[in-house]
C-alpha cells in the first residue's frame, strides 16, 4: 500500500457532467508546538512544505531568538537562566536538563 496516501484527504465533488467523482487532497501538518512546554506556536503557520517555500522569511517564523521552536515565556525563562548563570547568582547543577541544552546554545 502507498503510504502517501495516508496523507490525502479524500472528498467527493460532483462533476459537470453530473457523476461524483472522488478527488483526493493532501492534509494540513499539525499546528508547530514549543520544544519545553509543548504550547502550541501561534506565529507560525499551518503549511506543508511547499507552502512554507512560497511565504517570506517573516511570514515563516517570529523573527526573535528561538523564534518558530520556543514559546515567548520558555524563551524568556532561558534568557534569564542565561543571565544568571553568566552573573553567578546560580550554578549550572541548579538549571534543569531540558533548559540547559537552549541556555548553552544561547552561549556559543
Amino acid at each position: 500500500m502507498n503510504r502517501s496516501r495516508y496523507r490525502m484527504k479524500k472528498l467527493s465533488r460532483r462533476t459537470p457532467s453530473g457523476r461524483t467523482a472522488l478527488l483526493t487532497k493532501n492534509k494540513k501538518p499539525k499546528q508547530a508546538h514549543c520544544a519545553l512546554c509543548r504550547k502550541p506556536l501561534a506565529a507560525v503557520p499551518r503549511e506543508s512544505r511547499a507552502g512554507m517555500a512560497k511565504l517570506s522569511a517573516t511570514q515563516r517564523r517570529p523573527q526573535r531568538t528561538f523564534g518558530g521552536v520556543l514559546c515567548g515565556n520558555c524563551t524568556a525563562h532561558v534568557i534569564k537562566t542565561r543571565t544568571r548563570l553568566q552573573s553567578g547568582v546560580t550554578d549550572e547543577t541548579t538549571v534543569p536538563l531540558t533548559l540547559m541544552k537552549y541556555v548553552k546554545m544561547l552561549k556559543a
